[in-house]
């Protein structure tokens, strides 16, 4: 392991896969995913419903249920805090289930999609916060515990009253604060969040955005935040993974992708919201429905919705590469740079002029 992996990686994903099932009637959801995530920095993962997201990372964190299961890889997380010379690495797979006990909300804590779901309907709010720091921090007092609580409310713009309150007493974004409260009572190094605005109107799902970057900025805490919203995740992100059918098609900064999409599928993304600024655009989406995984088409497994698709995508999977020049990696053979195909204008190689972003407009005042 090289020293800038030591030094600055919290999470490392080697070929990481997860089936539901076993044996031949297993189908195959995270196909060797290789990623990672470094210290301080948020990383999003976009992507259809059912293209692998939650999947993947109940799969590191050993919440999947039966009949999911792990097919293999590796998943090292980093114990050690900022200041550590040398990493403390923990294969999350092969971590026993009192190992996994201690790092789970001390080191990872995640925020799930359905606030009111993941809450304990029958326990006031004040006592799933009690409940956390005696089993994890023992040693603090009942009036200490109280204190930390407060705190924590008061961090996500959350009164002292609410303590008294049961989940369902609160509205949607109360719920999603409170879940992301407790997600940070005990200072994890990662914390990973699952659609946690899907549910909540735009105007509310601006405030928590807008909390968690605040909050990230505060502490310092790395984030994997998924969401199948592009355009969320540029207000967020330093760097954008696409998922697609379980593998990743696609990889890199943010304001680099929004601007200039590498992947057809990424392009299908963006091309499916609406502008919030500039003239009326129409949406284009992206064509058919994906892939059956139980079924899957040979070789490029978008081709089959792929407006630029060739004879070779059907017959070869593109292997995920570094582009000529670029920060990103995607798995498309127009960027494989040993042929000569003709790269659309929306997704050109490197060394010609960026599209303004989607929904801009430019000094001429066209979109």
């Amino acid at each position: 392991m090289d020293e800038t992996r030591t030094k600055n990686r919290i999470l490392d994903l080697r070929n990481f896969s997860v089936d539901y099932g076993w044996g031949d009637g297993a189908v195959r959801a995270v196909d060797n995913v290789t990623m990672h995530v470094d210290r301080s920095t948020v990383v999003g993962i976009a992507g259809e419903s059912g293209s692998g997201k939650s999947t993947l990372i109940y799969g590191f964190t050993r919440l999947l249920r039966a009949p999911g299961v792990i097919a293999g890889g590796e998943a090292l997380f980093n114990l050690s805090d900022a200041s550590a010379s040398e990493g403390n690495f923990i294969n999350l797979v092969t971590a026993t289930e009192s190992e996994m006990r201690r790092v789970r909300w001390s080191n990872i804590s995640i925020v799930l999609q359905s606030a009111l779901s993941a809450l304990n309907p029958v326990l006031r709010v004040r006592a799933q916060f009690d409940q956390v720091l005696k089993t994890h921090r023992p040693h603090m007092s009942k009036s200490q515990r109280r204190d930390r609580t407060i705190e924590l409310l008061a961090l996500v713009g959350l009164n002292e009253d609410r303590l008294r309150r049961y989940p369902h007493e609160l509205s949607g974004g109360q719920r999603q604060r409170v879940m992301i409260a407790l997600a940070l009572t005990l200072n994890p190094s990662l914390v990973v969040m699952d659609e946690p605005t899907t549910a909540l109107d735009v105007v509310t799902q601006r405030e928590i955005i807008g909390k968690l970057a605040e909050l990230r900025s505060q502490f310092g805490f790395a984030m994997i935040f998924i969401t199948h919203d592009l355009s969320l995740l540029v207000e967020l992100a330093d760097e954008i993974v696409v998922m697609y059918a379980g593998t990743v098609v696609e990889r890199a900064p943010a304001q680099t992708l929004y601007d200039s999409p590498r992947h057809p599928y990424t392009l299908g993304l963006l091309s499916s919201f609406p502008p919030m600024h500039g003239a009326r655009t129409e949406l284009t989406g992206i064509p058919g429905s994906p892939p059956d995984l139980s079924d899957m088409p040979g070789g490029c497994r978008f081709h089959p919705r792929c407006p630029y698709a060739m004879e070779r995508c059907a017959r070869e999977t593109p292997p995920l590469a570094q582009v000529t020049n670029e920060s990103r990696s995607v798995a498309c053979w127009l960027h494989a740079g040993d042929e000569d195909a003709a790269v659309p204008v929306e997704l050109r190689r490197v060394g010609v002029e960026r599209h303004p972003p989607l929904g801009a407009e430019n000094a001429e005042g066209e979109t």
